[in-house]
Order: structure tokens, then sequence, then C-alpha cells
């Protein structure tokens, strides 16, 4: 496990485009396709977010859940002022076969993919939507895109208390609920999200004066440490700032041993995974990972580091956060940063906030 240097690089990529593979793909993948409600037979049109009058302080908080069977997991990112909800964001990661159209997460072609079970490639579903959509109007009969469905489900989310949120998913038919969401599994999505805003309750509050109409929440995935994990950067702007940022990396680590795998890592997620190994995040993991730094002389934990550069950068334009990350060595303007990488993270942040 390294602590310092950086490279950036390329993603694996698609080489084989048939239907015949696409056949194939969705024989293989199964029940992993999402299920749409059978009633289906025309597709609504989503709502659109409620408009939130914000006057006060905003947080930023992420979660990993099973929304979704056990051969993904889902990575869901809410702002909330208070207990409402005034932006979210969701996606998956789930592995693919290697010859398929699909584009694998950065460093899927390095060191990170190196843990892949042969044959597959871990991939983001909304970066692959129009490929996973296929699959699922092909697989499942489904008639709207899986981006345009978590779409959907975010808007519901925005304007509505966290407790109003957990009402409806724990109903027998949270997807009746959401105008333009087909996925069988809406309510699973819709805890993701109530969780990750319980998460946010729990992070520093940034002020802002505005509505949730002129917000945006954009997140990205860079290559921001080295070739062996790979970054997961969301940024909050209103097209010129950034309000708020989140970074979390996802890294292969030794399975057991006190490391906390992604969900589904025992089961059908982790089967892709190679013998004695488990994909996770390395907020979840912070005590690990950050002793593992500390044999490196590192006295600052990684969740605080990436903590320190968010609470810089918050606040900044993305122009000025992007002239920070072009500097040298930035991390020494940035109270409590220690990471080699800092540049790498900042622009990271930026690249989300640019989407």
């Amino acid at each position: 496990m390294d602590a310092g240097g950086y490279e950036i690089d390329g993603v694996s990529g698609a080489t084989v485009t048939s239907d015949a593979v696409r056949k194939a793909v969705a024989q293989a993948l199964g029940e992993e396709i999402e299920e749409t409600t059978a009633a289906e037979t025309e597709a609504e049109t989503a709502a659109p977010a409620e408009n939130v009058a914000i006057e006060g302080g905003l947080q930023i908080g992420q979660a990993y859940t099973a929304a979704h069977g056990d051969s993904c997991f889902t990575e869901a990112v809410a702002v909330v002022q208070g207990d409402v909800i005034v932006a979210a964001y969701l996606d998956e990661f789930q592995f693919f076969p290697s010859d398929a159209e699909v584009v694998g997460v950065p460093n899927s072609d390095q060191d990170f993919g190196a843990d892949y079970a042969e044959g597959y490639v871990l991939g983001s579903k909304r970066e692959n939507a129009d490929y996973y959509s296929e699959l699922m109007a092909s697989h499942a009969g489904s008639t709207v895109r899986i981006d345009d469905n978590y779409d959907a489900i975010q808007n519901f989310a925005v304007g509505k208390t966290i407790d109003e949120i957990e009402t409806v998913a724990g109903g027998e038919n949270a997807v009746d609920a959401v105008s333009g969401a087909t996925l069988a599994d809406t309510a699973g999505y819709l805890d993701a999200i109530a969780q990750a805003a319980r998460s946010a309750q729990e992070n520093q509050a940034v002020e802002y004066t505005g509505d949730s109409s002129s917000l945006e929440l954009k997140v990205a995935y860079g290559a921001a440490h080295g070739t062996k994990c790979f970054t997961s950067a969301a940024a909050l702007t209103d097209g010129e700032t950034i309000i708020l940022s989140y970074i979390d990396e996802f890294q292969f680590m030794d399975a057991g041993d006190g490391v906390t795998g992604v969900p589904n890592s025992d089961a059908g997620f982790g089967e892709n995974v190679a013998e004695g190994r488990v994909l996770a995040s390395k907020r979840v993991n912070t005590d690990y990972y950050s002793a593992n730094m500390a044999k490196s002389g590192s006295t600052v934990a990684i969740d605080a580091n990436y903590d320190a550069i968010q609470n810089h950068i918050n606040g900044m334009t993305i122009a000025d956060a992007a002239a920070l990350g072009a500097e040298e060595n930035p991390v020494d303007a940035i109270s409590g940063a220690t990471l080699a990488d800092t540049a790498s993270y900042i622009n990271a942040v930026v690249a989300a906030a640019q989407e």
C-alpha cells in the first residue's frame, strides 16, 4: 500500500459490440439486470425536483448500500439542510464481462484491475448507461434508462425530510410514488439516499443562501493516487462556485484483518474479486488504512486529509480551485493536509464540478 506519488492512467474499454455478445452478456448477468415493475407499459416522465429555499448550513455525506441484489453495490451522495434533502446522487458499481461494450473504472488496466476475476471489469452503471440500459430493455423489458431512473429517484428525494424518504422506502410500492421511476428496487435506492443524508448530518456545515434549483450535485471518478485505487469525488456547485465537496477512494485490501468490504463483498459481487482480497472504501476503513500510512511516517488520518482538502476548496470558484490544483505544492497552502497527491484530489473535485 503506497503513501505517496501518483500517475494518471487510462481505463479499459470496449472491443466487441455484436448483438451476439450483448445476448451472451445478458445471459451471463442473469438476474443482475435491473428488474422493472410488471405494470410498466409506457415510460412516465420524471417530475422535476422540488425547489427548496436555503438559508443556513448545508452538509454533504455519502453511503454505500446494496440497493439492488447481491452482484453490485450502490453509491449514494446527499446534501441536506437540517433534515431536508436538497440534492442527491445515485450510481452503482458492477462487474461486467471484459469483452463487452463497457468502460471500466479508472485504473482498471493497471494495478487496481489485477484483483479482478479473470474476464471481468468493474464499471459504473451511469458511465455505462447506454450499454446497461440496452440490457435492461432486452432482458427485463424496461422502457426507462438506468440513469433516467436514478435521476427520477433523486428528484423525488429533493425537498423531502429524511423521515419522509424512509417512510416511502418502507412502503409496499415505493416505485409507484416516484414519477418516472420503474425500477422494482426503487425502495432500496431511496433508503440509500436516506442513509447518505443521515451521514451528511454528521459532517461540517457550509453556510449558503439561495435555492436548490440553482445547485447541481455531480460526481466524477478519477485516479488521484497512483494505480492501485480509484477516486470518487463529489461537488455541489452553483455553476461557478464549489459550495461543497466530498472525496473517497476504493482500493482492494486483504480480506479479514479488520477490513470492511463494500456491500455484497461476501455475496455475488465478491465472486468477481481475486481470492483473499476485498474492495474497500478508504473512508470506511480509515483506521486500518491510516495505520498503514503511519508506517510511511504519516501523522494525519486519510479521512482527515480528505476533509482538510474539502474544507479548503469549499467556497472557492471552480476556476480558483483549478488554479490551486495546477500549483506545484498546493498541500502547503492547506491546513491539515499532508498527502503528496493533494493536487490530484483537488483536480478530481474540479473534474466533478465541471461534469
